[in-house]
This record gives structure tokens, sequence and C-alpha cells, in this order.
């Protein structure tokens, strides 16, 4: 949902300001949404957290131990339950009241074409890109704070290497894939090091994503 810096006010003052934000595992939109919870009193609807409630998982390495990785027994059928269930569970975000920041999992781009675009009638979709000196630390999280992950096409079983190996260099090459659906998915753009700039203030930031928006 593309909106002007006036439209963005407006929905602001009204309390009915749709933020999602959209990125990369462990980039910063869960860092986020809570600095503007305490800045500005959004509501927050983590999508991560709602799944692991729904499927009864304690907490994230337990969800990931759950989807195992695609060369794990069962991991398509799993995949497939999980991307349902995020499509369902971000849409349901929308029926909340008030301002709203969407905390999307990182692999909301690969839901179905129809509930993305439901998303973007109803949100204001803020991409948090990552830079390419992000990658190598992306993929050390990856491994360190493990993440369900849709992987798609992106993983392929590398001759002579095992199948830790093989995922741990593919996984850069799934992070590349996603930036492209992410900005393909975006109404604006900011980069991961401007949100992370300790020189930003929490009440700077929905000014930021403001300014991002369309001129009146």
């Amino acid at each position: 949902m593309r909106l002007t810096q006036a439209e963005f006010d407006e929905k602001r003052t009204q309390g009915t300001l749709r933020l999602a934000l959209i990125g990369m595992s462990n980039i910063g939109k869960s860092y986020t949404a809570q600095r503007l919870v305490r800045a500005e009193g959004f509501t927050c609807y983590d999508v991560d957290a709602a799944i692991q409630a729904e499927m009864g998982n304690p907490n994230m390495q337990e969800m990931a131990k759950w989807m195992g990785h695609p060369y794990t027994d069962g991991y398509a059928k799993k995949a497939a339950k999980y991307l349902a269930l995020e499509a369902e569970l971000s849409l349901k975000a929308n029926t909340q009241i008030g301002n709203l920041i969407l905390d999307t999992t990182g692999s909301v781009v690969h839901i179905p074409d129809t509930a993305k675009q439901k998303l973007k009638d109803n949100f204001l979709i803020v991409y948090i890109k990552a830079s390419p000196a992000d990658i190598d630390i992306l993929t050390q999280r990856y491994f360190k704070y493990p993440k369900p992950t849709i992987w798609g096409d992106s993983f392929q079983k590398i001759s002579g290497k095992s199948n830790r190996a093989s995922l741990l260099t593919c996984y850069p090459h799934l992070l590349k894939h996603r930036a492209k659906l992410y900005e393909n998915m975006a109404d604006i753009s900011v980069q991961a090091s401007v949100l992370t700039n300790q020189d930003l203030k929490d009440a700077d930031i929905l000014p930021l994503l403001q300014s991002c928006t369309d001129k009146d």
C-alpha cells in the first residue's frame, strides 16, 4: 500500500496506520518493531510468536528442530504446513485495532501470491535492507540462532561436502535470492545499518519511515 507523506500522517493520527516489516532473518525487524512500540505506542503483531503459539512450540529453536533441513525426512510437508499457517496468521494481524506493526518472518515472500497481495493492500511494506557486508554475519547467526527456514530451490547438496557444509555454502545464495523478492514486495526500503545506528533515537524511526514515502 503506497502512501504519500500526508496520508501516512493522517493514518497515524487516526490510529489506522499499518506497517509491515520485511527482510532477512536476524536483520533487525523485531528490534525495530519494539522500538516503535516504545516510542509510538504501536501494537506489534509478531508472526513468529503467533506460529509458535499455534503449534505449541515454546521457542524458535524448537520450531527449527521441528521443521528440520531440506535434506531431512518430512521437511517438504512441514515447510508447506508452516507456510500455510504463516499466511493465515499474517493476514489475521489486520484484525487488530489501532496503529500496528506487523513483524513478519523472513519467509513472508514465499507465502501464496494472493496472501502477499492482501498484505500489500492493507499494509505499507517496509523492507529492512541488508548490505553485502551483512551476509556473512547473517549466515553465522543462522547457525548460532536456528530458525525454521523455507529454502525453496536454494539448497543443493554439494559434491564432496556434508549436508551441513552444503547448507552453509548455500545460505548466502538463499539470502541473495530473497533480497530480490523483498525488493519486489516492498513499498519503501531502509538500510538496516541506518536503523541500527546508535545515533538514531526511537522517536526518530517513524519520521524516517515517513520520509521514505511518496512526497505529497
